[in-house]
């Protein structure tokens, strides 16, 4: 019975010590699972940080805005001399970006491609930064030519001599309209009216009433103050116009007709121009020589069979006119002025053609001159 009891008191203490053990580990293991989530949410939060800064860097790296293409704004020098170097400070080139904005890109920063300035005539030129590319076109001009920036007279460039004047010819025939003698008052009255005086006009031949007389009809005088002349004479250009024969002709062109007083311009005649007064040749005022003699570049330019020369003795029928050589001379002594280039404004809206020695004098010399 002893020996019972003893046993009883073992296994219970036995079973206490296992269940002892047994709660301690449940303890541990507890603890354990415990600091494996710490650990966990630790990292889970350190991963959740690193990815997180790592979007931010993307974003911001996509968001950086990239070239998406090259515009030409400005080329400043259009011509250039024959074995020039181009000129890159000429161009305004900006790039677009992605953001929709833009920025300036420096000349240096550009490549120049395909320009040859060896050889005259109209160049294309490629602009290259990054991998966009544009094309610009510019000009390099013969050792004689000279820079012409009117489109009306684009066709004309680097050429001289008689393709000149035929290439001049057909500019400015294409939308000519031809007039009667009777439009050419109206016409005249604005194209030479005196810039300080609008009830007047300008004579190009003055007479006893000066320089600048009204418009009009005149009870005084029983007449006008001025009529239409010829600077290149009807009788030398092969047809007559009159108030009853009034019919489009060269006779109707009115960049040869200018308002003149009428005696003397009866004394003038069908003669040449020249610096001195003979039984062939008239002197005109000095003021006006440079706009007679752009008069009559033109007249030869727009009729073919209208000649200059020298021969002060040629005959009406040669439809010739002169002095030639004086003519250039006057050119360049007597300039183009405001008076000039408005009245060749005026006749270029009614008649719709151009005197091209108006807008470049230059040509003349190209034509009949040295350069020629």
């Amino acid at each position: 019975m002893r020996n019972l009891k003893r046993i009883t008191v073992f296994l219970l203490l036995a079973i206490l010590s296992i269940t002892i053990i047994a709660c301690e580990k449940t303890t541990e293991s507890t603890n354990t699972t415990e600091d494996l989530s710490t650990i966990s949410e630790s990292i889970s939060t350190s991963n959740s940080t690193t990815l997180e800064s790592s979007s931010d860097f993307i974003t911001a790296t996509t968001s950086i805005a990239e070239y998406t293409s090259i515009e030409l704004v400005e080329n400043t020098q259009t011509f250039y001399e024959l074995n020039a170097e181009f000129n890159k400070d000429s161009l305004n080139v900006i790039a677009h970006l992605s953001d929709g904005s833009f920025t300036s890109i420096a000349s240096d920063d550009l490549i120049i491609k395909n320009f040859n300035s060896t050889s005259s005539g109209e160049k294309n030129v490629y602009v290259v930064f990054e991998k966009y590319v544009l094309e610009t076109n510019v000009i390099v001009l013969e050792d004689y030519a000279f820079e012409i920036y009117m489109d009306y007279y684009f066709e004309a460039i680097n050429l001289k001599g008689d393709l000149l004047r035929i290439t001049l010819n057909n500019i400015i025939s294409e939308n000519f309209i031809p007039l009667l003698y009777g439009d050419a008052i109206d016409i005249l009255e604005e194209s030479d009216v005196d810039p300080n005086n609008p009830d007047n006009v300008i004579l190009v031949y003055p007479g006893d009433y000066g320089v600048s007389v009204p418009t009009g009809y005149s009870s005084q005088i029983s007449g006008y103050y001025w009529n239409r002349e010829h600077v290149w004479p009807q009788s030398r250009l092969g047809v007559n116009v009159s108030y009853t024969n009034d019919f489009p002709s060269k006779a109707t062109d009115v960049h040869n007709l200018k308002p003149a007083d009428g005696d003397e311009n009866s004394s003038r005649s069908n003669d040449y121009f020249d610096n001195i007064d003979t039984d062939n040749t008239y002197e005109p005022n000095d003021n006006v020589k440079g706009d007679i003699a752009r008069i009559l570049f033109y007249m030869s330019t727009m009729y073919f069979d209208l000649n200059l020369n020298d021969n002060v003795n040629s005959a009406s029928q040669d439809k010739t006119m002169g002095v030639l050589s004086v003519l250039l001379l006057w050119n360049e002594l007597d300039p183009v002025d405001d008076f000039e280039r408005n009245r060749n404004e005026v006749i270029f809206k009614h008649q719709g053609n151009r005197n091209p020695y108006i807008d470049y004098p230059e040509f003349a010399n190209l034509i009949w001159g040295d350069l020629a």
